[in-house]
């Protein structure tokens, strides 16, 4: 197996963090368009079948005729082409591409386990009162997020507008949680006045409230994470330079980005058939294409890819079956299940990188 350096072996699993932390925060591989699973299926699905081409005999095309257009691509030009030998960055721009990750993980993690927990709890709150017209004690109110060290910006290593951006979804997200704990607050005392008689008419106010709360938390959550994301693409652009497997870990990115599109794709009570059938052709041949590429770490680390893409090949599977047999909910669990399965089998994959 090739040697990487101290500096490589920790990036690796930094980037193991970034990529599949629970589906929630993943780096989206920003390519340029070739990727999108509209460009390629056509109106026919992207079978070429019965575009017949007439050659004279000595090979030539006929006069008139016209070539026929070559298969499609379901892999960016930019993952295809990467040389495994290629310079890696700097050891400073390794470094602070280190720190950026190492930050994006730390704030993720606080904000799943913190915030987000938080919310979670006081929305179930709120359903608890629309069922049993009570307002249990709600758990204390965290550190604003504004003030948490963990989700503190490194400003010498991030951008300007990045920042600039940053702040407003942390400042977004502390008015929303500071709206809903008011509102709950006026629940309890609501729930408590037994002089009020006006058929849970302002409980119903509140609740609603509540509810918006949470919507405007998650919109100012979706803007943090996209400052982090937008930071933190870059530095592991910085670390993958030169990176032996680059070319799979691009491809697993982006592959498994798709998957995550089946919430979309089979939304409403009757899925558009034919945007499932090019999302699910565009799947097997990003697959198909993956195992194409040349993996310089052979022995374990190669195996592991192999299962790796194995088992991403039931996915669509799992899609083609929903297709024929419709999409009911022991389908769609076992859509999810099928997604945890290939998560779990890439990160066998980086753990025999890193062995």
């Amino acid at each position: 197996m090739a040697r990487f350096s101290p500096v490589f072996r920790r990036t690796l699993l930094i980037i193991l963090a970034i990529i599949l932390a629970e589906g929630l925060f993943v780096l989206l591989l920003q390519g340029t368009g070739d990727s999108s699973f509209f460009r390629w299926a056509g109106k026919d699905g992207g079978d070429s079948a019965g575009s017949g081409v007439a050659y004279s005999e000595d090979g030539s095309l006929m006069p008139g005729e016209v070539e026929a257009p070559p298969p499609p691509s379901y892999l960016p030009e930019e993952i295809r082409t990467i040389r495994p030998d290629a310079p890696q960055a700097s050891a400073q721009e390794r470094a602070r591409a280190n720190e950026v990750l190492l930050h994006a993980n730390r704030a993720f993690s606080k904000m799943q386990g913190t915030y987000d927990a938080y919310v979670a709890a006081m929305l179930q709150l709120t359903d608890v009162y629309e069922r049993d017209y009570t307002a249990p004690v709600p758990p204390d109110r965290p550190m604003r997020v504004t003030l948490s060290s963990d989700l503190a910006p490194p400003e010498q290593l991030w951008t300007p507008a990045g920042i600039q951006s940053f702040k407003e979804g942390l400042a977004g997200m502390d008015a929303a949680m500071d709206s809903m704990r008011a509102d709950y607050m006026a629940l309890m005392r609501y729930v408590a006045d037994d002089s009020i008689r006006d058929d849970g008419v302002k409980g119903k106010g509140l609740t609603l409230s509540i509810r918006r709360s949470g919507e405007e938390y998650g919109k100012a959550r979706e803007k943090v994470l996209s400052s982090l994301n937008n930071e933190a693409e870059k530095a592991e652009q910085t670390l993958l330079q030169g990176h032996p497997l680059r070319p799979q870990i691009q491809a697993a990115k982006l592959l498994t980005a798709r998957m995550r599109l089946a919430p979309a794709m089979l939304a409403g009570d009757k899925p558009d058939p034919l945007v499932l059938d090019r999302w699910r052709r565009e799947l097997e041949g990003m697959i198909n294409e993956a195992a194409l590429l040349p993996c310089s770490v052979p022995g374990e680390v190669e195996r592991r890819w192999r299962v790796f893409l194995r088992t991403a090949a039931e996915f669509p599977q799992v899609v083609l079956l929903g297709q024929r047999a419709g999409f009911d909910e022991i389908l769609r669990g076992q859509l999810n299940t099928t997604y945890t399965r290939v998560q779990q089998a890439y990160n066998e994959f980086v753990a025999a990188v890193n062995a």
